[in-house]
């Protein structure tokens, strides 16, 4: 619709747009004409109100609506300010919004002919004159605001509730995990106890057994060590044998910290490695057996009588393809195969010279039960040092700011080695592959050395 029609329409402030079959408000034309404050719209095909209608036309006072198919007031209509007289007379109006309570001039209102709700309709009344649509207009305010305090309301005390039971909820899993904890520690300290039993009962074995039984003077006993000692530095620096002991000492607790790795999954808490504590004992007693029987003069005498052939049928099968293969080289290498044998022979000869030796003079379960308390010893410290880690808060909070990353390392770390173990596999299928090409080339360079060998000694 034009601006310059609508224009046409205007007489002072009012705009007559009635029975013109619109079907969607001119916002836009109605806007550009700042004098018109009291618009007729009735009788018309309107079935909605554009939510800009209330945005940009705030300078109405006179609003008739009648006669048309309006079913819904949109929720901004409260922003026509200065509203006064609103008709509504025959719509398909079922109800109003709730912001409808916040128009602050409207002081007329005819809503018959409109298919309210019984409440509503009751409140608006019949608006058959002036007064009755002056106190349909103030009723149907008053309701409405008291129907949106009761629905604040209303939604307050919802959200009470909910935070009431958001609250309930949050105190009984607090008191679930409180629980939780409470059994986690009780648990703990009773694997604690059982684990310092089962130590003092071992201890107690162990002691009883290194009593009866015999010891040696060539290999003294060694003494338990202490939790607390002071490192004996003397005044020209470590020798060699202390380095050795270091380096042997350290190789040891890497070996044992692996094991130890193994044994728990990964867990070296106190708990996991209280639980892997009874299959390491076990497993090192059978270790312990197996080591001791292997170390019986018949059976070294018999591991040494199968090495020593197996040994010997190896030398003579490299003697005889030496021979096969040098022929004419033999001048030169008789003499360090006789020397090899020579040095085989007396490395046998003091070899089993040493077996007898230790043999006469070492205890063996000297040796085992030295290596059970101290392995026990390190055990006891690991425990105590765990326990006073678990005290130290700025540690504990570190831990468990690192705990959420751990998974993902393990999955990375994962990742990585299977990564690696396919290239790993690529290589052992390549040299599969290709070995047996590259051993033909190298026989075949072996040949022509030879010949060009024999060729020279000619």
């Amino acid at each position: 619709m034009a601006k310059n029609s609508l224009r046409d329409k205007l007489e002072g402030d009012e705009l007559d747009l009635s029975m013109m079959s619109i079907a969607e408000v001119p916002v836009k034309e109605i806007a550009a004409l700042p004098r018109a404050t009291k618009i007729d719209l009735s009788s018309n095909q309107l079935v909605s109100l554009p939510s800009s209608f209330a945005q940009n036309l705030g300078n109405i006072v006179h609003l008739d609506l009648g006669s048309n198919k309006i079913k819904e007031i949109p929720s901004n209509f409260f922003k026509l300010k200065k509203l006064k007289h609103l008709d509504l007379y025959n719509n398909q109006l079922t109800d109003l919004p709730l912001s409808f309570c916040q128009l602050p001039s409207l002081k007329w209102l005819d809503l018959k002919g409109n298919p309210l709700n019984p409440t509503l309709r009751k409140v608006a009344g019949d608006c058959l004159n002036q007064k009755e649509c002056e106190a349909a207009a103030r009723n149907v305010i008053a309701y409405l605001k008291k129907l949106q305090t009761q629905m604040e309301t209303e939604k307050q005390e919802k959200l009470q509730k909910e935070k009431e039971k958001a609250e309930a909820r949050a105190r009984a899993e607090e008191l679930k995990e409180a629980k939780k904890r409470a059994e986690k520690k009780a648990a703990k300290e009773k694997r604690k106890a059982e684990v310092r039993a089962q130590l003092e009962s071992q201890k107690a074995k162990t002691n009883g057994m290194a009593n009866s039984e015999k010891q040696y003077s060539a290999v003294p006993k060694p003494a338990k060590p202490q939790l607390k000692q002071k490192k004996a530095v003397t005044k020209g620096g470590w020798s060699l044998l202390g380095w050795i002991n270091l380096l042997l000492f350290l190789c040891l607790l890497g070996a044992g910290g692996t094991c130890l790795y193994m044994y728990t999954d990964g867990d070296l808490s106190p708990i996991g490695v209280s639980a892997a504590l009874p299959r390491i004992v076990n497993n090192a007693n059978l270790l312990a057996n197996l080591t001791l029987e292997a170390l019986q003069p018949e059976n070294l005498q018999q591991t040494a009588q199968s090495v020593s052939a197996t040994i010997t049928e190896t030398a003579s099968y490299l003697w005889a393809e030496l021979q096969e293969h040098t022929t004419d080289l033999n001048v030169y290498v008789e003499p360090a195969a006789e020397a090899v044998l020579a040095a085989w022979a007396w490395l046998r000869e003091n070899t089993i010279l040493c077996y007898n030796w230790i043999v006469d003079n070492v205890d063996w379960n000297s040796i085992m039960q030295a290596i059970r308390e101290t392995m026990l010893f390190f055990y006891e410290q690991y425990l105590v040092i765990c326990e006073e880690l678990s005290r130290n808060k700025a540690l504990m909070s570190l831990v468990a700011t690192i705990q959420p990353y751990y998974e993902v390392i393990v999955e990375r770390l994962g990742t990585l080695w299977g990564f690696v173990w396919e290239q790993l596999l690529l290589a052992v299928n390549y040299v599969q592959e290709q070995c047996p090409g590259v051993l033909e080339s190298v026989k075949g360079h072996a040949a022509a050395v030879k010949q060009s060998i024999e060729g020279l000694v000619k």
